[in-house]
């Protein structure tokens, strides 16, 4: 019928023009709502990932389940575009854009068929999951691309002999590309490009007719010498990182609940994850089985069946390699999107073949798979809602710091997720940012966050200690240092037990106070340093020593006050000792205990301010006096300037 129409219309329906309006629907198709929902935990981790310096960066991803491709390629957009929302989740979908013409070229080389490579990029545009983690700001959008660029090369150099050594080369180049790029973007990826590296194999190995007289290994030298260039680049960054990998997996593996289950449980939940059939269920992944064994029944084989086995086998290799690595840590199906391109190619094979058969049947599955991906298409694809488990609201860590902050300031995260979210929003008068990793998924050695927090300390007066989850797991540890070693002048806890503290940094060495062998009953307080002058704005830092001389029966809590002339409270701290981590009944009899209080003095105030503390009951609000019948005792005078 086309060759019976005027040359321009045929030029209107050519390859060229049609992949390029799939392509340009494909965009489109991700562009729906792109900042409309808010930024997701992992989106919050790789924003803030992406924005560490390069050595930080590798160092943090060395010890992640993912390579550092991908967080390179946002670092070096968001230092040339800024940190946005709606700029991070372009950077993905134009990440995820090559794979659709190269789907295209993929499956007219593997199934030999323009119109088999039409539909695989048609497919590649419009599968749900493809769409999905073509629009989220990792790395999923990207990995894509990088294994159809492997499966073109790889295919061109084991089934054209015929190639000039030159256009070989290319080949090679463009095969290193995909494959070291897949694998420097995505560990899961492994799975489709091993079952590249057999199927591929297996064609270059074929008995061919004609005259070709080449020995085997002429024959797969090209393939195997492009695999082993992919291998050469790829691993420096696995001699790094892997040893870490395995390490982390093999540490969480005994108290991992998901090993109580069978393999077949992810592979199954696999399944479900690879075709996004979590609203259609299992009656959808029965309809898309049924068009792929469709195509099977009805196909006319060619005399190698192997391009039909690359599909098949790399999604068998990726549910059973996730499927096992799940039980070491868990599974999402945005880990199955390696194999993503494999379900396209096949069911663009199935609607190949059916065409080939009946059109009515390709356009009968057609809609069939339309129906199974209605719901999803228009509702899961754009609420993003994989892998949420908890409703969070990832404007609170700013809403909390920023009317609270200064821009000398700098805010430590203890995990990058809420860091991104904070980024997000910050304007430049906000806190900077930085990071004391103790929660998962990472957790950093303790000689490396205090480090780093005792070089903050030099450049910043003030900072904020931000702990998602609080005083769980390692957090403790974090706080409880934090607590002993700088001066807080702020507690406050958040949603979802975020816990917010401001600390203050003595400027220099602090002189001896006044007010020690006061004594509250048996509580005394043995030691007063404080600093005789503060800059304008700082936080004055007030050390103590106190001595429990018996068991202490309440829980007072300490209250220190700077009091300017006309005696009005411009700053104060409340805690019992230690931030509120040591109470009073706790407090060891006969021995030292070192307590550190941080006033954090107006960003205007400049004047003599006289420095008192005292004890009073938390339950009624009375102050307690001292044994010589004193409500407060001063302990200093300090100069703002």
């Amino acid at each position: 019928m086309i060759a019976a129409l005027h040359p321009s219309v045929k030029r209107a329906y050519s390859p060229l023009w049609i992949v390029t309006a799939v392509t340009l629907a494909g965009f489109a198709l991700r562009m729906i709502h792109l900042a409309d929902v808010p930024p997701r935990w992992d989106e919050g981790w790789s924003v803030a990932h992406a924005g560490l310096p390069i050595d930080a960066l590798l160092v943090i991803t060395a010890a992640d389940v993912h390579p550092p491709l991908y967080y390179l390629l946002l670092g070096v957009w968001q230092s040339v575009f800024g940190v946005s929302l709606l700029g991070a989740r372009y950077l993905s979908v134009l990440m995820s854009l090559p794979a659709i013409p190269l789907a295209y070229v993929t499956g007219r080389v593997l199934l030999k068929s323009p119109r088999a490579g039409i539909f695989a990029a048609a497919l590649t545009a419009w599968l749900p999951l493809l769409v999905y983690y073509g629009a989220v700001i990792r790395m999923y959008a990207l990995a894509p691309s990088f294994v159809l660029l492997a499966t073109w090369a790889a295919w061109r150099l084991a089934t054209d002999s015929r190639l000039a050594t030159h256009v070989q080369r290319k080949h090679v180049l463009a095969f290193v590309l995909g494959a070291a790029g897949a694998m420097l973007t995505l560990y899961h990826a492994a799975w489709a490009l091993a079952a590249l590296g057999i199927c591929a194999t297996l064609m270059a190995l074929r008995p061919r007719g004609g005259m070709e007289v080449r020995s085997a290994w002429a024959r797969v030298r090209p393939l195997w010498s492009a695999i082993a260039l992919s291998a050469l680049v790829f691993a420096p960054w696995a001699v790094y990182a892997l040893p870490q990998l395995y390490g982390r997996a093999a540490a969480e593996a005994g108290a991992n609940i998901a090993q109580q289950y069978p393999l077949s449980y992810f592979v199954a939940d696999g399944v479900i994850g690879l075709t996004l059939s979590q609203r259609a269920g299992w009656p959808g992944v029965a309809v898309i089985g049924v068009i792929a064994l469709a195509g099977l029944v009805v196909s006319i084989l060619p005399k190698s069946q192997i391009p039909t086995l690359l599909p098949l086998l790399t999604i068998v290799f990726t549910l059973l390699g996730v499927a096992i690595a799940a039980r070491h840590w868990t599974l999402n199906a945005r880990m199955l999107v390696g194999a993503a391109p494999a379900l396209a190619l096949l069911l663009a094979w199935a609607f190949e073949q059916l065409a080939r058969w009946r059109w009515p049947a390709a356009a009968l599955a057609a809609l069939a798979l339309a129906g199974v991906y209605a719901d999803t298409s228009a509702g899961l694809v754009y609420e993003k809602s994989l892998e949420v488990f908890d409703s969070y609201n990832p404007r609170a860590y700013h809403d909390t710091i920023a009317p609270q902050g200064r821009p000398s300031d700098v805010a430590i995260f203890n995990v990058l997720s809420p860091a991104g979210f904070y980024a997000l929003d910050r304007q430049p008068s906000s806190p900077a940012w930085s990071y004391a990793l103790t929660w998962d998924p990472v957790i950093e050695p303790r000689a490396r966050w205090e480090a780093r927090i005792q070089s903050l300390a030099q450049q910043h007066p003030r900072f904020w200690l931000v702990l998602y989850r609080g005083l769980a797991g390692r957090n403790g540890d974090l706080r409880g240092w934090a607590d002993s070693n700088f001066y807080p002048a702020l507690a406050q806890w958040g949603e979802e037990e975020v816990f917010y503290g401001l600390y203050g940094v003595a400027q220099s060495e602090l002189g001896a106070g006044k007010g020690a062998g006061s004594r509250w009953g048996d509580l005394e307080l043995r030691q007063v340093r404080l600093a005789a002058t503060v800059r304008a704005g700082d936080v004055i830092p007030v050390a103590l020593m106190w001595r429990a001389l018996a068991p202490l029966p309440a829980n007072l809590k300490i209250f220190v006050h700077a009091l300017d002339d006309n005696g009005v409270v411009v700053a104060q701290h409340d805690a019992q000792p230690l931030n509120d981590l040591r109470p009073m009944t706790t407090l060891p009899v006969g021995e030292d205990v070192n307590d550190r209080h941080g006033l954090a003095l107006p960003q205007d105030f400049a004047g003599r301010l006289r420095i008192v503390l005292g004890l009073y009951d938390p339950e009624t609000g009375r102050r307690v006096s001292t044994t010589d019948g004193q409500d407060a005792v001063v302990i200093g005078v300090v100069d703002a300037r």
